[in-house]
């Protein structure tokens, strides 16, 4: 009985969590990181099909602004490791990242890219990152 009851407040939680917007791990991999980096002929072409190919654009309301990080996860994933949840910390070295902007949203959701090295600040729980929090030189 005990087991069953720790079991249902877990799953309880789960919902809860889920319900109220905790981003998750999934979404923020799926959202922000790009590795090895999709290869296409420009970066606008890039971010135009990365925005939709992901899901990031839905519903016909396009994302203004959305990075990419172009580097493996793992280097993400160890600033979370012993973090609080909602800390936010930042890589101290610099990560190719892609930068994609909206200039047009008709007919459809249409970016220009740009391409920079930069530290990344993420959002962590439950000891991984869910959330880009920023970029810096």
């Amino acid at each position: 009985m005990s087991s069953l009851w720790w079991t249902t407040i877990l799953l309880l939680a789960l919902t809860v969590s889920t319900c109220y917007g905790v981003p998750t791990y999934q979404d923020f991999l799926q959202t922000h990181v790009d590795f090895p980096m999709t290869l296409f002929p420009n970066l606008a072409l890039y971010c135009n099909v990365m925005m939709a190919q992901r899901g990031i654009n839905v519903h016909g309301r396009c994302k203004t602004l959305n990075t990419f990080v172009n580097a493996p996860p793992t280097a993400l994933n160890t600033l979370c490791i012993n973090q609080t949840n909602w800390s936010r910390p930042i890589t101290q070295q610099q990560l190719p990242v892609t930068v994609c902007r909206l200039i047009r949203s008709r007919p459809t959701c249409t970016y220009t890219g740009n391409q920079f090295n930069h530290r990344v600040q993420v959002g962590c729980w439950g000891g991984l990152p869910v959330h880009l929090d920023g970029t810096f030189p």
